[in-house]
């Protein structure tokens, strides 16, 4: 049976779980390797392009709202006028004087937001404490804003890099969810008296994860602001699990002769 027809019926028919739970287990990852990996494929293109997008967009507001700048010998210095100030929306602001006009209390009003002064960097997040770079840490460091433009196009090098990285550790940990869920699958199949083994149930676990992922993957691309979607994943493929251990025990467990009612006359 093709990968295509695998994939399929694999939210479609689950009679063909029969097929799946007693399939060779080279079988199954093959079908896991070649469906992870388009998953991982699409998404990461739609990053790239939304990189790609950004990108331009960053370009544009350096150039066009960050003054020309200098960092040498641990001090920054700021052409033109000065505090600038940048709301960035849902209250955050992002700060710089080099003046000493202002100081890093403009971020009292804030959740979030950066204040940059010739001396240092101060960063506020919700939910962490306030940290404080200072400059002279990079006291050898030369820089300025056609360094920092210059820089900008590496980036996309390190998504591309990083997304080899990503591959290998994100293929890792969903081999594991699997392996969670091939275990739920033995309860299942308990619970139904059922001889499969944990190759069986694992194999379905595989197929059965087939549809929460690509429910995962629209909402990522177009439904972002969805909160806590696992819990909707982890339902389906429990279902789909279910439903697919419940056709194999049919097979596994076949069922036993019907004895003649007592007192039956049987006829040799």
């Amino acid at each position: 049976m093709g990968f295509f027809r695998q994939f399929k019926d694999s939210f479609t028919n689950f009679d063909s779980y029969r097929g799946f739970a007693f399939q060779r287990g080279g079988n199954t990852f093959k079908y896991f390797f070649l469906l992870f990996t388009l998953i991982f494929l699409i998404s990461g293109i739609k990053l790239f392009f939304d990189f790609n997008s950004g990108q331009g967009e960053i370009v544009t507001l350096i150039k066009e709202k960050i003054p020309d700048f200098r960092l040498e010998n641990g001090q920054l210095t700021v052409v033109g006028d000065q505090p600038i100030l940048l709301d960035g929306g849902n209250n955050t602001i992002f700060a710089v004087d080099t003046t000493g006009e202002i100081d890093q209390t403009v971020l009292d009003k804030y959740d979030e937001g950066i204040f940059i002064s010739k001396d240092g960097a101060v960063l506020k997040q919700i939910g962490r404490p306030v940290q404080s770079i200072p400059f002279s840490s990079f006291r050898d460091t030369k820089f300025d804003k056609q360094k920092l433009l210059g820089l900008l196009p590496m980036f996309k090098w390190v998504l591309i890099i990083g997304g080899f990285f990503a591959y290998g550790f994100k293929m890792a940990w969903v081999l594991i969810t699997t392996l969670i869920l091939g275990l739920i699958g033995l309860i299942v199949n308990s619970t139904m008296k059922g001889r499969l083994q944990f190759s069986n149930t694992w194999n379905a676990a595989v197929y059965a994860f087939t549809l929460p992922w690509l429910l995962e993957l629209a909402v990522d691309m177009f439904f972002p602001a969805i909160p806590i979607f696992w819990p909707i994943k982890w339902g389906v493929a429990t279902f789909f699990l279910y439903k697919g251990i419940q056709a194999a025990v049919k097979i596994d467990t076949p069922e036993e002769p019907q004895l003649p009612p007592p007192n039956s006359n049987i006829v040799i």
